[in-house]
């Protein structure tokens, strides 16, 4: 009595596969985006008769060596394209699907597999799935990590540019100060404040002077930052000193109608800390 083994079914399909291939390709390139965008029609037919000759190799020879290190690479080169786990799992449930079938038709003309091989069958499609998977997640994990990591340096960065860029400098105890330098926008100004309102509270400070000398502009955005910081300084105790207004920004600010009433200004650093001490009792005198 005639009958399948594993060997005829590796040869089987690699003479009768190419057009269930095709068809292959066709649903797993209208059913996956990332199969589509990455490899394209031909790319995924390519791809998948690259897995099923490592298959049939596998059923001739007897030997898992070749397809255990090829497809856990192949699982791996999916996570790093950036492949989802439902688009791996469909690639492989039709591959799977098409050995299958490969199956029945070549008993048709071979005769009936027996038991003990369709069980090695099952195991190699088994190790087909379990070594793709195991690379895909390994590479995926990794990747995690690796953008996990890039993740943490790049918040490193921006603190570390957040002090850089927005120096508070204990003057005497209860008086911190302020100096900014460059443009200011929204983005910045957000953090000024979160960082003042940090060192305002950490320091306990009862004054905080704002020097401005060192910003180019300031228009009507950058005079309610200051108003904004001013509000939030006072809510939680602390008064705010403004400091370093020139005569050009003096008259910008006049002509623009800004009121910067609710601060209390001084021309010069050396104004602002005068001022600051002399409202904790202090005074600064020549030797």
């Amino acid at each position: 009595m005639m009958s399948t083994s594993l060997g005829d079914l590796g040869n089987y399909i690699k003479e009768h596969s190419d057009s269930s291939l095709r068809e292959l390709a066709e649903q797993i390139y209208d059913e996956s985006a990332a199969y589509r965008s990455n490899q394209g029609k031909e790319g995924i037919y390519q791809t998948f008769r690259t897995s099923l000759l490592l298959i049939c190799d596998a059923l001739i020879t007897g030997s898992t060596e070749n397809i255990v290190s090829r497809l856990s690479n192949a699982g791996a080169d999916r996570a790093q394209e950036g492949f989802l786990i439902e688009d791996v799992l469909l690639g492989i449930r039709l591959l799977r699907e098409l050995v299958w079938d490969q199956l029945e038709r070549c008993m048709v003309t071979n005769g009936p597999m027996s038991l003990v091989d369709v069980r090695i069958l099952e195991r190699l499609l088994h190790l087909l799935s379990r070594t793709m998977m195991l690379g895909y997640s390994q590479t995926f994990q990794q990747t995690i990590k690796a953008v996990e990591k890039q993740a943490a340096e790049i918040e490193a960065q921006r603190y570390t540019i957040r002090e850089i860029g927005t120096p508070i400098l204990p003057l005497y105890p209860g008086v911190i100060a302020l100096p900014l330098v460059g443009a200011i926008d929204s983005y910045r100004a957000t953090q000024v404040l979160e960082r003042l309102l940090e060192e305002i509270s950490a320091k306990q400070a009862d004054i905080v002077i704002i020097d401005i000398t060192g910003v180019p502009v300031v228009d009507t955005g950058v005079a309610n930052y200051l108003l904004q910081t001013a509000r939030a300084a006072q809510l939680i105790g602390a008064q705010v000193v403004l400091v370093g207004i020139g005569a050009e920004i003096a008259q910008t600010l006049v002509q623009l109608g800004v009121n910067l009433s609710q601060l209390k200004v001084h021309a010069t650093l050396q104004d602002g800390i005068r001022y600051a001490l002399g409202q904790l009792g202090f005074e600064i005198r020549a030797l």
